[in-house]
């Protein structure tokens, strides 16, 4: 396990490097409104994806162990198309989005779903590095594409971003695609009674699971909107960057979470998951608080350096997150104990009442304090579904929160542990 991680958090630590260099260079050439632009398509892109994930997901890696890939595959690929089709018609209608980006928006949600989905197989069959080096090819490609487009053609428009996600997505599908078929059975259609009770089974598992991120996702991206209808493309370019910026320290906790919810959905010791949970989460909170002060310490001035004239306040979204950034590391550990236990209600009801908070928030802080109140209003979000979380595992695990603190020294035997429980559990 513990080498797992650490080719996990290898890989992701390269792709945030990517997501930074892709970050800069649409801020540098597009400037904060082409930035603001930008991220309200990957916004809703991810706002789609969590809807085709109904079938998908999470839910795929905790079925593979269970059953068949050729049941699970073909329903979750034509879920992915219905809910791609559907978004089709609801942007049109809310007129969310600028209508001549809508078709290009939900044909790369599918391509993505798709990917996600062959994904999703891998990591059930805990091949961690395929399903890894799915993820850096991504952003790699990206920005390979952005700096043809850019700096060498000069074609500086948001459409060279949509053509350059194309190539990507694209490009990811298909690798997805020969390292299912290598570690894969091979596929082939079933009967209608095995794909029912998938279905069944899909919908059972994913709804549970994708409801928590649906709200968990409207929580961390509804700002965006807001903002927008508030003020203008300009301060989401500033907000989005600050955002992405805080939240890469989750880079730590999801590649941590990764691991162990591929480890857990494969075990039925309850003691030994929840051991390895408490003791992952308390090394994600330590190093994540550590990545935190370094970027709450840095002046504005290193964020226009970066990513240009107009991106200042950028530090000032980073210092309102921070606090809910570090707390939600919390619950990203925690929660993926429960998806990997199958228990996805839990951090659904928490994901719940997050978003009834970020739009109770949202609501007051947005108009009164621009950004910085839109960064407030999704810390205390991320409050108070860490808090949920936290109930719910200290009630199922008997472990009191004074029990559960970390004890002095207790992260330098972290490693150890990993180390042991990892060859023990081969």
């Amino acid at each position: 396990m513990f080498s797992k991680i650490v080719n996990t958090f290898g890989t992701r630590l390269l792709s945030a490097i990517l997501n930074l260099l892709i970050t800069i260079i649409i801020s540098r050439f597009l400037g904060p409104e082409g930035k603001g632009e930008q991220g309200i398509i990957i916004a809703t892109i991810a706002y789609i994806l969590v809807f085709a994930n109904l079938m998908g997901g999470s839910a795929i890696v905790y079925l593979v162990p269970r059953f068949p890939t050729r049941v699970i595959i073909a329903p979750a690929y034509i879920w992915s198309v219905f809910s791609s089709v559907l978004f089709f018609f609801i942007l049109h209608f809310f007129k969310l989005v600028d209508p001549g980006m809508i078709i290009h928006i939900c044909t790369l949600s599918a391509i993505s779903a798709f990917t996600a989905i062959n994904s999703s197989i891998l990591i059930g069959r805990e091949k961690i590095t395929a399903s890894n080096f799915i993820s850096f090819l991504q952003p790699l490609i990206i920005t390979l594409s952005l700096v043809i487009f850019f700096p060498v053609f000069n074609q500086n428009n948001i459409y060279s971003y949509v053509i350059s996600l194309y190539i990507s997505f694209g490009t990811t599908f298909i690798a997805s695609l020969l390292l299912l078929r290598k570690f894969g059975e091979k596929f082939s259609f079933t009967t209608l009674v095995n794909y029912s009770l998938i279905i069944t089974y899909l919908f059972r598992y994913g709804l549970l699971n994708q409801l928590a991120h649906i709200f968990q996702l409207l929580s961390f991206r509804m700002s965006y909107y807001w903002i927008e209808q508030t003020y203008s493309n300009v301060e989401v370019g500033i907000y989005s960057n600050g955002t992405s910026l805080a939240e890469s320290i989750w880079l730590i906790s999801r590649s941590i979470s990764l691991v162990q919810y591929a480890r857990i959905a494969n075990t039925t010791d309850r003691i030994y998951s929840q051991k390895i949970t408490l003791q992952l989460t308390y090394a994600s909170l330590v190093i994540s608080f550590l990545g935190l002060l370094v970027l709450t310490l840095l002046p504005p001035g290193v964020f226009s350096f970066i990513f240009g004239k107009g991106f200042n306040e950028v530090s000032t979204v980073i210092r309102t997150l921070a606090p809910g950034v570090l707390f939600f590391n919390v619950a990203l550990i925690i929660g993926h104990y429960f998806s990997g236990t199958g228990k996805y209600h839990v951090n659904t009801i928490a994901s719940l009442a997050g978003l009834v908070v970020a739009i109770a928030a949202f609501n007051f802080l947005i108009p009164a304090f621009g950004i910085a109140g839109a960064g407030w209003g999704t810390s205390i979000s991320y409050l108070v579904t860490t808090l949920i979380v936290i109930w719910f595992f200290v009630k199922e695990s008997s472990v009191g929160m004074k029990e559960s603190l970390p004890k002095p020294g207790e992260i330098r035997q972290l490693l150890k542990t990993l180390k042991f429980s990892g060859s023990s559990k081969k």
